[in-house]
C-alpha cells in the first residue's frame, strides 16, 4: 500500500505543481479508492485529512520530488486543458521492471479536486486504478 502511495505521489508532481495555485490553503479531506483489474472486492476506501498551507501548496512539487528521488520516475507526457491536466509517467523499479502511470487531475473548484490514476506493470497490463477525491473542510488547526 505504501509503495502505491509513493508512486501515486511521484506521478502527481507535474499535475499538482501546475494546478495548485487554484487551491485554497486549509484542511482537506482525501478519500482514496483502489481497484485492481480482474479482482472483485477491492480495498475499502481510505479517508484521511491533510493541512495544506500556502507555502506547502506553492512548493509542493519540489517537496514531493525530493521525497521521491529514489523512485527514478520521469514524466513522459503532460497536457493541461482548462482545469484538467493529464499526464503519463514511467518509473524504473530497483529490480529493473518498469511501471507506467497515466492519470487525470481535475480541479473542480478552489476547494476541491479529483484524481484518477492507472498504474500498469508489463506483467499486469490491466493495472491498478486509484481515485482520490479531495475537498477543503475548513481552516487548519493552529
Amino acid at each position: 500500500m505504501r509503495i502505491v502511495a509513493v508512486l501515486l505521489t511521484a506521478a502527481l508532481v507535474p499535475a499538482v505543481s501546475a494546478q495548485t495555485p487554484t487551491l485554497r490553503p486549509g484542511q482537506y479531506e482525501l478519500v482514496s479508492e483502489f481497484s485492481m483489474a480482474g479482482r472483485t472486492g477491492g480495498l475499502p476506501a481510505r479517508k484521511e485529512q491533510h493541512c495544506f498551507t500556502a507555502q506547502e501548496l506553492q512548493d509542493l512539487a519540489a517537496r514531493v520530488a525530493k521525497a521521491n528521488a529514489k523512485q527514478n520516475c520521469k514524466v513522459v507526457d503532460s497536457k493541461t486543458t482548462g482545469s484538467t491536466q493529464t499526464f503519463t509517467t514511467e518509473c524504473e523499479n530497483p529490480d529493473g521492471t518498469r511501471l507506467t502511470s497515466s492519470g487525470e487531475v481535475t480541479f473542480t473548484s478552489p476547494d476541491s479536486y479529483r484524481v484518477v490514476v492507472t498504474m500498469k506493470r508489463p506483467t499486469s497490463p490491466d493495472g491498478t486504478t486509484i481515485t482520490i477525491s479531495a475537498k477543503r473542510i475548513g481552516d487548519c488547526a493552529k
